[in-house]
């Protein structure tokens, strides 16, 4: 399990704060530190070049962080959009099924997608919320499947009522699948390298700086790192979009439940 993981435990408000104090107080205690051992006047006669290094490092670095924040924000409005999508799939084929006209046939039909339900709220959203799959759901959803193939419409209204619910189950299936698989898209571990290659190289050559007043110099060398750890904060925040307290959760599929202990006592109701 990923170190992101773990990140993604904390309060982001407490997350935010530890990562931008942590990355700043590090940046400004090495800046302190240098200052003291390093002689000023090697800095002083090359402050013209390790100026134009440092800002070209900067701009490549700054490049970098902007596009992986791309990514991920791309991710995760896509993500949003599939979990959207796969809701309302879900709940158009809870209607299907509920309002089918033999009762007796969609009984089990109901009885397996209710399970399936369940097992998304209770199993595959907090293994998802791990990074990890869930495959007494997946066994639960192929029930729904063969619960549904045994019906037999007796008339063309039926038929078409059928045809409905296999398309809500084929678009159920599909986004399921593109939710499923969004635990693979994080960020390589094999990327973080050059990103915190990239941090440590870009406040190194802050260092190389030739600021007359050393205050001056810890304070814009902490901003610095703080800057840097807020990119690297919402990267973690939008990579795991199923993790932590700002998850995505199976609303759609709670709602199911919902709508199925109102009409159930509705229909009782009706019956006294």
């Amino acid at each position: 399990m990923s170190i992101t993981y773990y990140m993604l435990q904390i309060s982001p408000v407490i997350l935010f704060i530890i990562t931008v104090v942590v990355f700043g107080f590090l940046a400004g205690i090495t800046t302190y530190v240098f200052r003291k051992r390093v002689q000023l006047k090697i800095l002083r006669s090359h402050n013209e070049v390790t100026g134009f290094l440092f800002l070209a490092i900067a701009s490549f670095y700054a490049l970098l962080l902007s596009f992986v924040v791309l990514i991920v924000w791309d991710q995760l409005n896509e993500t949003h959009n599939n979990a959207s999508k796969e809701g309302s799939s879900a709940l158009g084929l809870y209607r299907d099924i509920k309002f089918y006209p033999d009762t007796l046939e969609s009984k089990k039909l109901m009885t397996a997608y209710l399970d399936f339900v369940y097992n998304v709220i209770d199993d595959e959203f907090p293994s998802m919320q791990k990074m990890q799959s869930s495959t007494k759901t997946s066994s639960s959803f192929n029930n729904v499947f063969h619960e549904m193939e045994r019906l037999n419409p007796k008339n063309p209204f039926q038929v078409q009522l059928v045809t409905e619910m296999f398309r809500h189950l084929n678009e159920l299936s599909t986004y399921r699948g593109l939710r499923n698989s969004s635990l693979e898209t994080e960020i390589p571990p094999p990327i973080w390298l050059p990103i915190i290659l990239g941090a440590l190289i870009t406040v190194f050559c802050a260092l190389l700086l030739d600021v007359e007043h050393v205050r001056l110099h810890v304070s814009l060398n902490t901003m610095l790192g703080a800057f840097i750890a807020m990119f690297l904060f919402i990267i973690v925040l939008l990579d795991h979009p199923y993790t932590g307290s700002l998850s995505i959760k199976p609303k759609s599929y709670q709602k199911i439940f919902t709508l199925e202990q109102q009409l159930n006592h509705s229909i009782s109701n009706t019956t006294k």
